[in-house]
């Protein structure tokens, strides 16, 4: 996991070492004069205001810090120093910097499930820069006042060391998973900034409190995040530095691209629920070295975030588009990927963290394929479109975008009315199929796919006069119905005619194939 701040030498804080040998915390701003500091073991210093936190594990961020301190008294200001794995915490009086270290060293304190250690600080203040945070928004860094104008639907991007270019795609990429992106803003005035608008304030603060400190790029592209004064952006054409994401089909704005017709499709393609959303240009980044160019996601909070670790997968049988298959019916599945230096490991990146809470509840422990399943948050908050490829034993690509499928099963109010969230059964529903289907024909789709035929099957429509047809299946168990369900989904079957249909699938809360007179208990309602 890459650092989440660049060093900034604004302050030093000294730490011993058995030889009582003194060093210094060098943050890259400037290099202040430390004539003035006391000497002896830091370890032992006198009781400070600024408490000095070590061990502080990777990608851990301000306001996890905040979190895990407030119960001690009110802080002031907190600063990350991720590199070296520690951190500086100012609390508004030294009674309250006392109760914390005493009470860390009697009761060890966890954050991210890591122990992090305490003591005071040889300083007595934390000098104020850009990578600081103040807690409530009170003062900002040089002491003036922050979030002065409350909480807003725009937040402003302050963006620290910029190896790389940043466009309105980089942009949107890592803000989507927050929100809808309305227009976005990038321009020059004190250093690089971004001005990016969501459709609400909840959007907004969701996405502050996530990306605040994180690194766009592994090491460099640091981003510090503010609310706007401003409550309503003007973007007059779109281009690499403005995009309104909002324009109507009837309004066209003046396109830096050579026109509607010249558009390319876009890293992450259109947002899904979002109608009327233009397709992003796709910018070719840079070419540094191997492994300098690695985009991050920013670490989601326990117990949060769109983006799922799959474990237990059995090794050399599974693709994309088997877990697709696995998680869409808890959800808008935008991306997949298998790792290839994890056997038996994915990862999968839902369209809202509602959508990966539904997958981890109904799938966690479940058999698949001889192996049981482990589904948990991904620290990540999203998946890189431009991950180093790679492929898989069946021939097909590791990664793979699902944004723009059409067997997504949420993409409308009216398709979302239609599913019902059902824990795996071992009985499904299916729809979808020719109109000519057969109990063989059917059998015959589950031995192609390597899955156990059902041992029992009713149909509910069916003949030359329906359109297709629709019923129930029944397998011995849970087990077996869930390796069905992830071979056989979406498998394309033909009528004798040469039409090709979709066979599609539903977990269903029948519990036998003749308590349901038509799918009302099933996973899709009327399909």
């Amino acid at each position: 996991m890459a650092e989440k701040h660049p060093l900034d030498q604004t302050h030093f804080e000294e730490f011993g070492q058995s030889l009582g040998v003194q060093k210094r915390i060098k943050l890259e701003d400037q290099v202040e004069n430390c004539s003035n500091l006391p000497s002896g073991d830091p370890h032992n210093a006198p009781p400070s205001r600024v408490v000095h936190a070590r061990a502080v594990p990777d990608g851990c961020t301000h306001t996890q810090m905040i979190a895990a301190l407030t119960k001690f008294g009110s802080i002031s200001y907190v600063t990350m120093m991720p590199r070296l794995r520690q951190a500086l915490v100012e609390f508004e009086n030294t009674e309250d910097a006392i109760n914390c270290v005493s009470s860390c060293q009697a009761s060890q304190v966890y954050i991210m499930d890591r122990p992090v250690f305490f003591n005071y600080s040889t300083s007595q203040e934390i000098t104020r820069s850009p990578y600081g945070i103040v807690p409530g928004g009170t003062h900002d860094q040089m002491g003036g006042s922050m979030n002065a104008f409350g909480e807003n639907h725009i937040l402003l991007f302050t963006i620290f060391n910029p190896l790389y270019p940043i466009t309105v795609d980089v942009i949107r990429t890592i803000c989507s998973p927050y929100g809808f992106v309305q227009r976005i803003v990038i321009f020059r005035k004190n250093g690089l900034q971004v001005l990016v608008e969501f459709e609400s304030d909840a959007s907004a603060s969701r996405a502050k409190q996530q990306l605040d400190g994180a690194d766009i790029y592994a090491g460099c592209c640091t981003l510090k995040i503010e609310y706007a004064k401003t409550q309503k952006l003007n973007v007059y054409k779109n281009d690499e530095m403005t995009w309104d994401f909002t324009a109507q089909a009837g309004r066209t704005l003046q396109s830096g691209y050579g026109g509607p017709g010249r558009m390319q499709q876009g890293l992450r393609g259109n947002l899904p629920n979002v109608p009327n959303v233009p397709n992003v240009p796709a910018f070719a980044p840079p070419q540094p070295p191997t492994g300098q160019y690695n985009m991050v996601g920013t670490p989601a909070m326990a117990g949060t975030g769109s983006v799922l670790m799959i474990y237990g997968l059995a090794q050399g049988k599974f693709n994309c588009d088997h877990i697709f298959n696995l998680l869409c019916s808890y959800g808008n599945v935008l991306k997949v990927k298998i790792l290839l230096n994890k056997p038996g490991t994915a990862m999968a990146h839902l369209d809202n963290p509602q959508g990966a809470k539904n997958a981890i509840h109904h799938l966690h422990g479940h058999g698949l394929m001889g192996s049981t399943l482990e589904l948990n948050y991904s620290r990540h908050s999203y998946i890189a479109d431009y991950s180093q490829g790679g492929t898989l034993a069946d021939g097909t690509p590791c990664w793979k975008d699902f944004s723009q499928s059409r067997n997504n099963r949420f993409l409308t109010a009216e398709g979302t009315s239609k599913n019902r969230i059902v824990a795996p059964a071992k009985i499904l529903h299916f729809y979808n199929g020719p109109p000519d289907s057969s109990d063989e024909s059917i059998r015959e789709l589950f031995e192609k796919v390597g899955a156990s035929a059902p041992d029992g099957i009713k149909f509910f429509s069916q003949g030359p006069t329906v359109k297709s047809a629709t019923g129930l299946m029944e397998w011995g168990d849970v087990d077996l119905a869930l390796d069905a369900f992830v071979l056989g989904n979406h498998h394309t079957l033909f009528a004798k005619n040469g039409q090709a249909y979709t066979f599609k699938m539903a977990f269903s809360s029948n519990t036998s194939l003749d308590s349901s007179g038509g799918g009302g208990g099933s996973g899709v309602i009327n399909a």
